[in-house]
């Protein structure tokens, strides 16, 4: 039981650690999707954002921009929420619609 309890305490932390630094600023620029549900993603799909605006560029077409907002851990986008599971400003794990992606900064 004490180790349970450690360990939760440790991934409370280790996330409020990593949240801090998501922010929309550093989401500013192209995200490189390289992982789509645990499969390698070899396409150059991404995720670009510009401003208040998020965008998905899917086989080259890119969708109509979707505003967004940032709290700890969640990329807010109104009809649906990306939560970030790791951030350095570089990289980028996130679920989406019960998906999960891998992501670089471009």
């Amino acid at each position: 039981m004490r180790k349970v309890l450690l360990t939760l305490i440790v991934m409370v932390f280790a996330t409020t650690a990593y949240a801090a630094d998501l922010s929309q600023s550093a989401l500013q620029g192209d995200w490189v999707i390289t992982e789509f549900h645990g499969s390698p993603e070899p396409d150059g799909d991404m995720w670009q954002f510009e401003g208040q605006n998020f965008y998905q560029n899917i086989a080259g077409r890119r969708m109509s921009p979707d505003a967004f907002t940032v709290s700890p851990a969640v990329i807010d986008l109104g009809y649906a929420k990306i939560t970030v599971t790791r951030f350095d400003s570089k990289e980028m794990d996130a679920t989406m619609a019960g998906f999960t992606y891998k992501l670089i900064k471009k």
